[in-house]
C-alpha cells in the first residue's frame, strides 16, 4: 500500500512543469471511532453523486404506513438499532452495510432541494443555493487547506462547481487527460502532435526552471512580486511531485471501482484533501432518472451501489491513515442524489421528479447510528429540532435543507459555516 511517504521518497529531486506536460515515462475495525477534539481539520472527503435523482423509499424512508407512497412489493421495513431502512430480497448489500455500518453512518431524509430541474437540483444540492457564483462543498472544504495538498479537490466523476476556487480544484479528465499530462503524453494527442524531450534534455529545463525559481526569490521585492515568485517555487516542487504519480498511482477513471481506488491513493498520499465520485448506475442513458420502470432499476442500482460502498469502506479500512489508525477514521463520505423521485407512480410504472431527497453520511465525527429528519404525509420534509433531530410540529423547527447539510459538513471540517453561508443553521444533531 502506497504510503505520503512513498511517494515523497520516488520523486525526490524532480522538479518540472506539470502545465508543459515535462515528465518520464497505491496500487478491522467497523465500530465508529471518536473524533478527538480539534482534528476536524485532518479530516478528509469522499463525496459521491448519483445523478439523475433516486427514490429514497428504495432504502432510506420507510413509508410503508404512508397512503401516499408507493412502496414495492416484499420490502419491508428494518433497523439496525435506531437506523431504520427499507430492506428486500433484490437488495443484500444495504442490509449488509448497514449491520456492519450503521454505527458511523447517518442518514438524512426529507432534505429539501427546491427545483425539479435535474441541473438546478445538482448546483442546489452541492452549493445550497442556484446562484451560479456559489462554491460546492468540496471546494470549500478543499481551499481551506489548498496549501497542504497538491491537488486539494480532485474531481474524478461527477459535477464540480468551484466558483472562487476554482485553484484549488482539479479535473482528471475522462480520458484521463490528467494522467496524460503528468507523463507528457498529452503532447502526442495534438493535431501536429509534439515530441517529448529525451531524459538528458528533461533533466536540463528542470534545473533551468529551478534556477530561474531560486534567482527570482532573490530579487523580488517586497509585496505581490514577492507573493508571485513564491507561488512560482511552492507549484515547481508540487509539480515534481505529481510527476510521480505517473507511474505511482492507476489512473483508472473509466470504472467505478478504478474512480474509487484513485480516490483512497490520492487521500492516502496526501495529494488530495476532497475527491468526487459518480455512479452511474447500472443501465445506459439516465439510468438514476426512472420515469418508467422505477422497481427495477433504482433497486438494481441500489444493490450495485451498496456492493460498491461496502467496498469502498473496506479499502479505506485497509489504508494506513495519517494518525496511526486507518483512512477510514479519517475520511468522511457523502453520498447523494441531486433529487428524490415522486411518492406515487405514474401510468408507465415510473416515478417522476420530486424535490425532497434523502442522503448518507459515514465517516468520523457524524452522530452515527440514527436518522434525522423525516418526510411527512405528502412526502415533504418535515419540520425537525436542529438540535436533537427530533421531529416537531408544523410551525415549529426548521426545514432541513442542501443549504444546513452543507453547513454541517463545514463545521464537521471546524470551519465557520458562517463565512460561507450566513445565517445557515447547522444540524448540530448530526454531529458527534
Amino acid at each position: 500500500m502506497l504510503t505520503r511517504r512513498h511517494l515523497l521518497r520516488a520523486t525526490s529531486g524532480l522538479v518540472g512543469a506539470v502545465g508543459l506536460g515535462l515528465a518520464g515515462g497505491l496500487r478491522t475495525a467497523r465500530a465508529a471511532l471518536p473524533l478527538p477534539q480539534g482534528t476536524g481539520r485532518m479530516l478528509k472527503f469522499i463525496f459521491v453523486m448519483n445523478y439523475g435523482g433516486w427514490d429514497p423509499t428504495r432504502v432510506f424512508a420507510p413509508e410503508f404506513a404512508n397512503p401516499n407512497v408507493s412502496m414495492e412489493p416484499e420490502a419491508v421495513a428494518s433497523a439496525v438499532g435506531a437506523l431504520g431502512y427499507v430492506e428486500h430480497p433484490a437488495r443484500p448489500s444495504v442490509r449488509a452495510f448497514f449491520e456492519a455500518y450503521a454505527a458511523r453512518s447517518v442518514v438524512f431524509n426529507g432534505v429539501l432541494v427546491a427545483s425539479v430541474a435535474h441541473e438546478t437540483c445538482l448546483r442546489i444540492s452541492l452549493t445550497g443555493a442556484s446562484a451560479q457564483d456559489r462554491p460546492d462543498w468540496g471546494a470549500i472544504l478543499a481551499s481551506a487547506r489548498s496549501a497542504d495538498f497538491p491537488l486539494p479537490h480532485v474531481v474524478i466523476g461527477g459535477p464540480s462547481f468551484p466558483g472562487p476556487y476554482g485553484a484549488s480544484v482539479t479535473h482528471t479528465g475522462t480520458n484521463p487527460q490528467l494522467s496524460a499530462l503528468l507523463t507528457g503524453d498529452i503532447a502526442t494527442w495534438s493535431d501536429i502532435p509534439v515530441g517529448r524531450p529525451c531524459a538528458d534534455a528533461e533533466t536540463i529545463m528542470d534545473a533551468a526552471l529551478e534556477r530561474r525559481a531560486a534567482a527570482a526569490a532573490i530579487l523580488a521585492r517586497p509585496g505581490r512580486e514577492a507573493v508571485l515568485t513564491e507561488s512560482l517555487r511552492t507549484a515547481l516542487e508540487r509539480a515534481g511531485h505529481l510527476k510521480g504519480l505517473a507511474g505511482t498511482v492507476a489512473w483508472d477513471t473509466a470504472t467505478f471501482q478504478g474512480q474509487m481506488q484513485l480516490a483512497v491513493d490520492l487521500l492516502a498520499l496526501g495529494v488530495s484533501r476532497v475527491a468526487t465520485l459518480s455512479f452511474e448506475g447500472a443501465f445506459a442513458g439516465s439510468p438514476w432518472d426512472t420515469h418508467l420502470g422505477n422497481d427495477l432499476h433504482q433497486s438494481d442500482n441500489f444493490e450495485r451501489l451498496f456492493v460498491h460502498l461496502l467496498d469502498l469502506v473496506a479499502r479505506l479500512e485497509a489504508t494506513p491513515g495519517e494518525s496511526g489508525g486507518t483512512l477510514a477514521d479519517e475520511t468522511v463520505l457523502v453520498i447523494l442524489s441531486e433529487m428524490g423521485r415522486a411518492p406515487l407512480e405514474n401510468l408507465a410504472g415510473g416515478k417522476d421528479h420530486w424535490p425532497c431527497t434523502s442522503l448518507l453520511l459515514v465517516g468520523p465525527g457524524v452522530a452515527g447510528g440514527r436518522v434525522i429528519g423525516a418526510f411527512d404525509g405528502n412526502f415533504y420534509g418535515h419540520p425537525i429540532d436542529l438540535a436533537s433531530g427530533e421531529v416537531v410540529p408544523d410551525g415549529e423547527g426548521a426545514c432541513l435543507d442542501a443549504a444546513a447539510v452543507g453547513a454541517t459538513l463545514l463545521r464537521l471540517a471546524e470551519l465557520d459555516p458562517a463565512e460561507h453561508l450566513a445565517g445557515v443553521p447547522v444540524v448540530e444533531a448530526a454531529l458527534g
